[in-house]
């Protein structure tokens, strides 16, 4: 009796955690091979898995918690979380990645915030911005991101690369160029 009483709780648990993995992995398909949004389109890399949600686009090859590429386009009017600062159509792309910057070093999911490089890009065929920076999220795992920005006419996009610095990052940073390079806008 005492062992039927001691697996109770083990299968309870078990089919606790499998509902949960089901649950969470319905929404990741194989990515197409063209991405688009309204203004926007990429190449997503072959063999990656692809998440769409109302506020972005997300790309993945071994799960997000390893390395993952983000896409989003807010309206400039749209104030930034953690700074309340907001875009204007009539910034440079240096005063843009400032403002990025800020908004990062005061949020409280990151930490140990560390700015490597803050450089002009060109995003899509547009003048843009490049950061690249290094943090360590709640649980000290050490993250490398690159983010690159842009302001278009009345909105502002950006796709980041974000992965573990450990192993991931170096691994999938051609993936990560190919789609950036593969970006075209298309603006009224």
């Amino acid at each position: 009796m005492s062992e039927l009483t001691i697996q109770r709780p083990v299968i309870f648990v078990w089919v606790v955690v499998t509902l949960m993995l089901t649950a969470c992995a319905g929404p990741w398909n194989t990515a197409p091979d063209r991405l688009s949004g309204p203004q926007w389109s990429i190449t997503p890399p072959e063999g990656w898995m692809h998440l769409s949600t109302q506020e972005s686009e997300m790309l993945s090859k071994d799960g997000p918690y390893l390395e993952y590429i983000l896409l989003q386009s807010r309206p400039l009017a749209q104030r930034f979380r953690h700074t309340k600062q907001k875009l204007n159509a009539g910034m440079l792309p240096h005063e843009a990645a400032r403002l990025i910057t800020d908004n990062m070093r005061t949020d409280p999911l990151i930490r140990q915030f560390r700015l490597l490089a803050s450089e002009p890009a060109m995003v899509g065929g547009h003048d843009g911005f490049r950061l690249t920076y290094t943090y360590k999220d709640p649980s000290g795992v050490e993250i490398k991101t690159i983010y690159c920005g842009v302001i278009l006419p009345d909105r502002f996009f950006n796709l980041r690369y974000t992965a573990t610095q450990r192993h991931y990052f170096e691994k999938e940073l051609p993936a990560f160029n190919q789609v950036v390079e593969s970006l075209r806008f298309v603006l009224n």
